[in-house]
């Protein structure tokens, strides 16, 4: 080939297209380059946080801070939408936070059985209005139909439903009036004078002694009977007429949050979760009691005394409620969900914060209903919405746990009162609260070195250092019984071997 046909390379020209292409490039970098220049700049503050952490870790060569974990958390109980990396206090109400698993479900405090948040929006299109529980005069009223004896202008029969006996007493306001309107006949009271029984039906015949005498005997007329709900079980064996303060006496206790039974009388840590007891003070109506958890009726209206039920425990402080004579703790009826096994209000916790609790309620007396346990005066329950809130609990149960780390304490459905399946299930629950390393050791001790018996029976086991080694016990009482005499219990506990679920943990 000859060399005239091949160009040399210094005399190639460069395309067009080449050009062109340059050309373009560089109009659009004039025109983009604000918003590149914003971009980068938004890139930069939207992670600083990394790009510092990453500096630091260059610069100082040593790891910048981050959770102490990466699957635990820490969460407030009372506000269970704090939530932190690190052990601190709540900003809200100055709370020790407690630690947990990211996602787990911790048991709720006894009496709760489940927590919830809403947003306003949704409180807003749901209605949801509260109300403040407050001690009142309640009364229990039964209309029925009477009749004035023939020959008795005093004496009137009436009949009622079996059922309703029990909301019938000697103190019993009792009414009489005229059947119609129109008949000039002054409304008079009447005395329960008995209670005779009808065979073979479902009344029984209430006999009135009438105040004043009425010209139409043989008349029917209208009976009222008006009882204090006071007078009606439970209530009327509820403490009433707190006694007078002493000299000395505690007016401060100091109680864990999550766990409402513990209860001291001085600062220091709860026995079951080790979280610190917060100070709370005592109403005019409240007063500490010492009680045995193993024997309730043992109590003592002072500290030092030993329960010689059980061989010599100590008793421990909790508070009692007196309710102010003639009233009663009451709600609106509004408020209660029965479901025909056990009956739910909704207390607002603040915040769009609501917790789910088992109340104990008296006969529904009109519009409102009286409460025995479960509340105290001051609690903001939920008044109009409380099925709403109730409805998306059942329907979603796995939000109302996860949400704020907690969850009803399962119960199995076809376990029945006293049944060995419940226990073992109560048992197992009340393990499950402990941390991984507590539940394989309380597992594998079982029962209690003092009492002898299971661990859990008596809710979450408390949890001390003897002699260096960690020891469970069923309750509170049992914890200086222990401590006074370490040789005698724990030689009758084995200690755990290598083969154990728990053969790393040092006993």
């Amino acid at each position: 080939m000859s060399r005239d046909l091949i160009p040399e390379v210094s005399t190639l020209n460069p395309t067009p297209n080449h050009g062109r292409f340059a050309f373009l490039v560089r109009a659009l970098l004039t025109r983009l380059r604000f918003l590149i220049l914003f971009g980068l700049l938004f890139g930069v503050i939207g992670n600083w946080d990394r790009l510092q952490s990453t500096w630091e870790r260059l610069t100082t060569g040593t790891q910048p801070d981050s959770a102490i974990s990466s699957d635990t958390e820490f969460f407030c109980p009372m506000d269970p939408g704090v939530l932190s990396d690190w052990p601190e206090k709540c900003p809200v109400c100055n709370m020790t936070l407690v630690k947990r698993k990211k996602g787990e479900m911790i048991p709720l405090p006894d009496g709760s059985i489940s927590r919830m948040q809403y947003s306003p929006n949704r409180l807003w299109l749901g209605g949801v209005q509260t109300v403040t529980a407050t001690e009142t005069p309640l009364f229990r009223t039964l209309e029925l139909t009477g009749t004035l004896e023939p020959t008795s202008a005093h004496t009137v029969t009436a009949r009622v439903f079996h059922k309703d006996l029990p909301w019938i007493t000697t103190a019993s306001e009792v009414q009489v009036q005229a059947s119609e309107p129109t008949l000039d006949q002054t409304p008079t009271h009447a005395t329960i004078l008995a209670v005779e029984p009808a065979p073979h039906s479902s009344f029984r015949t209430l006999k009135l002694q009438l105040d004043g005498e009425w010209n139409t005997p043989g008349n029917t007329v209208r009976v009222q009977v008006k009882t204090p709900a006071e007078l009606l079980e439970p209530f009327r064996s509820l403490p009433s007429k707190p006694p007078e303060l002493v000299p000395g006496e505690p007016r401060v206790r100091f109680e864990c949050m999550e766990h409402r039974d513990v209860v001291r009388l001085a600062p220091g840590l709860c026995p079951r979760d080790q979280q610190e007891l917060m100070s709370r003070p005592l109403t005019d109506q409240q007063r500490i009691q010492w009680w045995c958890p193993m024997h309730p009726d043992v109590v003592a209206t002072a500290p030092g005394t030993n329960c010689q039920a059980c061989g010599g425990m100590k008793l421990v402080p909790r508070v009692i409620r007196y309710r102010k004579p003639g009233m009663v703790l009451a709600i609106p009826a509004t408020s209660v969900i029965f479901d025909g096994k056990r009956s739910v209000v909704y207390v607002d916790q603040g915040g769009g914060q609501f917790e789910g609790r088992l109340v104990t309620v008296g006969p529904r007396c009109g519009e409102m209903v009286p409460v025995a346990a479960g509340l105290e005066p001051g609690d903001k329950v939920v008044a109009q919405g409380a099925f709403l809130l109730d409805a998306e609990t059942q329907l979603n149960p796995g939000l109302a746990g996860t949400y704020f780390g907690a969850g009803s304490r399962p119960e199995s459905a076809a376990a029945t009162a006293g049944s060995p399946s419940k226990t073992r299930s109560q048992e197992a629950t009340a393990l499950a609260g402990l941390e991984p390393a507590d539940r394989a050791l309380a597992e594998l001790q079982k029962t209690c070195p003092v009492t002898g018996k299971p661990l859990g029976s008596m809710g979450m086991p408390p949890r001390i250092e003897v002699n260096g080694r960690p020891v469970f016990v069923c309750c509170d009482g049992c914890t200086d019984r222990l401590k006074a005499q370490p040789e005698k219990f724990l030689s009758q506990l084995k200690r755990p071997t290598n083969s154990g679920p728990n053969a790393a943990a040092k006993p």
